[in-house]
C-alpha cells in the first residue's frame, strides 16, 4: 500500500458512497485507477465491506442495531462487557 492507497481509504470512510470521480480528484487519481485500487484492496482482504450508517431519529426509530468488532480481548472482558451491555437498559 501506498500513500495514494491511504487516502483512497480515507475517503471511502469519510463516504463510501461518493463517485470514483470525486475521490479521484481528491486523491489525484483518475477515476479508473481509483476503481482498480479499491478492487485491489478488495481482492487483496484490506476493504472487507461497506457499511451503511442510519440516522434513526430521521425515520422516527428510537432503537437500532449496533455492530462492535472487538481485537485482543480477553473472554473475562468480553464477559464484563456483556454483564455490562445487559445491565443498562439504554444500551
Amino acid at each position: 500500500m501506498d500513500l495514494k492507497d491511504w487516502k483512497i481509504l480515507l475517503e471511502l470512510d469519510l463516504d463510501s458512497r461518493q463517485s470514483l470521480q470525486s475521490i479521484g480528484k481528491k486523491v489525484g487519481l483518475s477515476k479508473e485507477v481509483v476503481n482498480y485500487r479499491i478492487k485491489k484492496l478488495l481482492e487483496e482482504g484490506i476493504i472487507t465491506n461497506f457499511f451503511t450508517r442510519i440516522d434513526s431519529s430521521k425515520i422516527g426509530v428510537l432503537a437500532f442495531r449496533t455492530f462492535l468488532r472487538l481485537y485482543n480481548l480477553t473472554p473475562d472482558k468480553e464477559r464484563d462487557l456483556i454483564d455490562y451491555i445487559l445491565a443498562n437498559e439504554k444500551v
